[in-house]
């Protein structure tokens, strides 16, 4: 009798312990069957705003995929790992009934892409930039190529510039460059997928969002066009490349035609002059002209005057004797430097 009671006082004792590890059992029986049934798996994924990324390219770098675990996608937690690709403003995930993910994108303004030390990379409105990958790679076919702006200034007043051009415009622009003028040195020459052109400056480029209605108003094509941001009005003119200057010389080659350089305008041939400021001329009388490269840019003798005085360039162009170097003049205090350094290195 004794020992009956003992085991029903034992077993009073061990029944909430009991009860407790039958239903964690239950639950975890219960979690397993979710776990491999299609109810606990992503059954479709919907992406929206994309416009140059595509969506499989999304759901890889937020690493939502279809039969992943529905409840382990965390919506703040993919967002941010969406966030963190330089081609992504902003991205929403929400869950939603039926095991949908959806994930709506908000992608950066682009201007263009440029090449830095022969790497390919997209500029954006924001000043930011990402280095061209293939992911990106069917941006090339809808932005423009951007030449110059070199300087941290000018790339960011460049942004600053596209800011207020929609991006339907920006995909009609062929080539962004730098292009001085006698009034403004700080002018940039935007190309056209048509071919015309649209002259501007860093204040003036909202007016490109009128573009094309000017463009077909326009009684001769071959004009540019441009803005006055104060009176906020287009006007027309005969693009500078195309004003004939009878007092300028331009490169041609020898058909006769004229040379263009990587910006596509005519390039002017300048002279040497001597360290008098008269013009240097080479033993036929004739004036010694500055040389291009095969980019049409000028090739200029750092010592021209040094050589001119020695006679080398008494055919014209620049004909070093043997063992004579090109480099650069020292000053007397560098010369001077480098003697002391060579006597301070003399074994004594």
């Amino acid at each position: 009798m004794k020992k009956t009671d003992k085991e029903s006082k034992s077993l009073i004792e061990c029944a909430p312990r009991l009860l407790k590890w039958g239903l964690f059992a239950a639950v975890a029986l219960l979690l397993s069957l979710y776990l491999f049934s299609s109810y606990s798996r992503v059954s479709g994924i919907v992406v929206k705003g994309t416009h140059y990324l595509d969506e499989e390219y999304i759901e890889e770098i937020s690493n939502i995929h279809q039969n992943n675990i529905f409840y382990l996608n965390i919506p703040f937690l993919k967002e941010m790992e969406l966030k963190n690709d330089p081609m992504i403003e902003d991205a929403d995930v929400t869950l939603l009934s039926n095991q949908v993910v959806s994930i709506t994108i908000e992608e950066k303004k682009a201007i263009g892409y440029r090449y830095d030390s022969d790497e390919a990379e997209i500029l954006f409105v924001d000043n930011t930039k990402a280095k061209l990958k293939s992911e990106y790679l069917d941006i090339i076919a809808s932005v423009p190529l951007i030449h110059g702006f070199n300087t941290k200034e000018q790339t960011r007043l460049l942004c600053k510039a596209f800011k207020d051009v929609d991006q339907s415009m920006i995909e009609n622009i062929s080539d962004i460059s730098q292009y001085a003028l006698s009034y403004d040195d700080e002018a940039m020459k935007i190309q056209m997928r048509n071919g015309s052109y649209y002259l501007g400056n860093y204040q003036n480029l909202s007016k490109l969002n009128d573009y094309y209605m000017i463009y077909a108003n326009m009684n001769d094509k071959s004009q540019c066009i441009s803005a006055d941001e104060k009176a906020n009005v287009a006007y027309t003119f005969v693009c500078p490349w195309n004003i004939e200057d009878s007092s300028q010389e331009y490169w041609t080659d020898a058909d006769g035609n004229l040379l263009t350089n990587i910006y596509g305008d005519h390039v002017a041939k300048h002279y040497y002059t001597d360290e008098n400021g008269n013009q240097a001329v080479d033993s036929n009388g004739n004036p010694i002209v500055i040389p291009l490269d095969e980019n049409g840019s000028e090739v200029i003798d750092p010592n021209f005057n040094r050589n001119y005085s020695a006679g080398y360039y008494a055919t014209g162009s620049l004909v070093l004797p043997e063992g004579v170097s090109n480099e650069p003049e020292q000053n007397d205090n560098q010369a001077e430097n480098e003697q002391n350094a060579n006597e301070n290195n003399m074994p004594e």
